[in-house]
């Protein structure tokens, strides 16, 4: 078996399925149901490419941020089914809008699996709103390489490690290309989660699920809620979800995520954006924000001349210190760290699968919340 990269550091980015031009790469879920490449001998030729590209392998340019910004959707239904502010809706607004372009993102596909899509202004609202696993990427770098050789203007929103492999396989700078990348606390496998729904729905009898949410502007903020349209078939609290808390509480990651590189003040994209954690700490904040801010950073020329087509009368928006974002956001500063129970939940994973693994390690914390809950009533 032919090892891309260092094993526990590889990010599932797929760059190097992507770059192999003899489609001998493919990603498979390993025996903790962790995406990682897997090289067909019989059709590799061994050009190297894979190696040559892999983010892992190669590093991408930083940027230093230029501009600090606490942002918001001024209307709350605008920003309800948002994680924070509701800024990557105005991104991808603003990029069909004003530049006629194209955006790429994560939205839920079949099982509820989440995977990068190309959008157009019919398809952008199934874009919002953030999806705690880590999405497919599948073969979406070509796509994008597509639209650029075709002079669209392209906004790419992802993980840093996927922008990251997108810079990698593309090998060069395009005018015409935006990428945002997301401040992340790390991500569960995907197997996770859909083993996870898969187990809720004979036992809460839940039929013709569409969506799923974790976080919004609204009454389910850290909730696991699942959905069909607009009416709600599921929702636990996080500390009474089983799949929430493992990973809030770091012990669900992906095993690169506890060595993640990117959680630096210095980022790979041209803009960055996520919750302003520690707003008004270091510096007063005038009047009184709604609970879930976005910080936005622009890190590049490109990022300051596209954000200064997306501010708009419907966006409030306040310069601030990038030190305040940083020292409120961890993500800016340090990756998860791994929790003391990860062991065991990948041992009883192995032994067990999903469902029992996750609740021999969490049985306690969530039946402690549950206590807590009745009393605090």
């Amino acid at each position: 078996m032919m090892n891309i990269c260092d094993y526990h550091l590889c990010t599932g980015c797929a760059t190097c399925m992507n770059v192999c031009p003899h489609k001998a790469i493919s990603m498979q879920s390993d025996k903790h149901g962790e995406l990682h490449p897997v090289v067909d001998m019989a059709n590799c030729v061994g050009c190297g490419l894979c190696i040559n590209r892999c983010p892992v392998n190669q590093d991408t340019e930083r940027l230093e941020p230029r501009k600090c910004l606490a942002v918001w959707e001024k209307s709350l239904n605008d920003r309800k089914y948002s994680a924070s502010g509701g800024v990557a809706a105005a991104l991808y607004r603003t990029v069909v809008s004003t530049y006629k372009g194209i955006g790429y993102g994560v939205e839920w596909g079949d099982e509820l699996k989440a995977h990068f899509v190309r959008a157009n202004e019919y398809h952008l609202d199934a874009l919002k709103g953030s999806k705690y696993v880590q999405a497919i990427v599948g073969n979406i770098y070509g796509q994008v390489k597509m639209d650029l050789y075709e002079k669209r203007t392209v906004l790419f929103i992802g993980l840093p490690c996927q922008i990251a492999g997108l810079k990698n396989y593309l090998h060069k700078e395009y005018a015409n290309l935006i990428t945002c990348d997301l401040l992340c606390h790390g991500v569960p496998p995907q197997d996770y989660l859909v083993k996870e729904i898969k187990s809720l729905i004979p036992s809460k009898h839940l039929k013709n699920i569409t969506n799923c949410r974790f976080r919004g502007n609204d009454k389910y903020n850290y909730w696991l809620t699942l959905w069909n349209g607009d009416k709600l078939l599921y929702g636990k609290k996080a500390v009474h979800s089983y799949y929430l808390t493992g990973f809030l509480t770091s012990i669900t990651l992906r095993e690169s995520c506890y060595h993640c590189k990117y959680s630096d003040r210095k980022r790979v994209a041209d803009i960055t954006i996520g919750d302003f954690l520690g707003l008004g700490e270091l510096q007063s904040h005038n009047g009184t924000p709604p609970q879930n801010i976005s910080v936005v950073t622009l890190n590049s020329d490109k990022g300051v001349k596209f954000w200064d087509k997306v501010k708009s009368s419907s966006l409030q928006q306040e310069e601030r210190a990038i030190d305040e974002a940083v020292s409120g956001g961890g993500s800016f500063r340090n990756c998860a760290t791994r929790n003391p129970k990860r062991e065991q939940f990948l041992y009883n994973y192995e032994k067990y699968g999903w469902k029992k693994a996750i609740r021999k390690s969490l049985w306690k914390s969530i039946l402690k919340a549950k206590i807590q809950s009745v009393f605090n009533h």
